[in-house]
């Protein structure tokens, strides 16, 4: 099993140094993974996990009495998902050719930067002084870049886009995420607002009985 694991795990890391070249393989060549798509999702969010409970006092803004790692877990998730879901729908209007899991498996893929360096970084950063920690945050910050980077390259060829076109869909998919973020807080408000007015009925007639 492990090393069926660092086998498939060969085709993420070759994605960072050669994105394109990578992703086509991913897509054309069928050599991408669902479960390792998974695997690399899992262990982003053991990393910002771990770097939220151990990075250093002059680096880390969470509270530790109020730190929940699950919410935070739930957080990325969901955010992943309706991305997915937001550039899935969009590019299905503008003749992308991506399936949606083609676009999961290359938003994960692309998180391979984010697991290398959040967790070494979050080690050093206990070394540091509060004068050093720029350099942290500016390796934190590398690793953020590059992860997009390797994202926008997966949904180009993904979806056989050119630079362009990736860029006006990817601005429309935003526009989508924010459509269905106000939809369902609607509907959750509309939900929250006829529990409530069950609940008072219920109070009502039982209190007239």
């Amino acid at each position: 099993m492990i090393s069926k694991i660092f086998r498939f795990y060969r085709l993420p890391l070759y994605i960072m140094v050669r994105p394109f070249d990578g992703f086509y393989d991913m897509k054309h060549r069928n050599e991408g993974r669902v479960w390792l798509a998974f695997l690399n999702l899992a262990l982003v969010c053991a990393s910002l996990a771990f770097s939220n409970q151990y990075a250093s006092i002059f680096v880390n803004e969470q509270n530790p009495m109020t730190l929940n790692s699950f919410l935070d877990v739930i957080i990325l998730c969901g955010a992943l998902l309706l991305f997915c879901i937001s550039n899935w729908s969009v590019s299905s209007l503008t003749d992308g050719e991506g399936k949606f899991k083609e676009i999961f498996m290359a938003v994960c893929y692309a998180m391979t930067p984010l697991i290398l360096i959040i967790v070494p970084a979050t080690i050093m950063s206990n070394a540091l002084v509060a004068e050093e920690t720029g350099f942290f945050m500016m390796i934190i910050g590398v690793a953020i870049v590059y992860f997009v980077f390797l994202a926008f390259a997966g949904l180009i060829v993904v979806h056989n886009y050119g630079a362009s076109k990736a860029l006006g869909t990817l601005f429309l998919t935003f526009v989508a995420l924010v459509i269905i973020v106000f939809l369902i807080t609607l509907l959750l408000t509309l939900w929250q607002q006829l529990i409530s007015f069950v609940q008072s009925l219920y109070t009502e007639i039982t209190f007239r009985r």
